[in-house]
C-alpha cells in the first residue's frame, strides 16, 4: 500500500492537502475493518488446529500433519 498510495480508495480532490486527512481516516477504518477480519480468521485457525492436537483418538502422524 505505501508503495501505491490512493491504490485502495483514489483520490479525487486531494490539492493542496484538501480532503487528505478525510482520506487518512477512511483507509484507516478500510485496513482496521480488514486486519479484524484477518485477526478472527486466524483466531479460528488457531483454535481447530489446538483442538486437533489435544485430540487423543488422532494418530501420531495426524499431529505430526496438524503441526506441520
Amino acid at each position: 500500500m505505501e508503495t501505491r498510495p490512493g491504490q485502495l480508495l483514489p483520490f479525487t480532490n486531494v490539492k493542496d492537502g484538501q480532503g487528505s486527512a478525510s482520506a487518512n481516516q477512511q483507509q484507516k477504518r478500510v485496513l482496521e475493518k480488514v486486519w479484524g477480519s484477518v485477526e478472527k480468521a486466524m483466531g479460528e485457525i488457531k483454535n481447530a488446529l489446538l483442538s486437533q492436537l489435544q485430540d487423543p483418538s488422532r494418530t501420531l502422524e495426524e499431529h505430526e500433519k496438524t503441526i506441520e
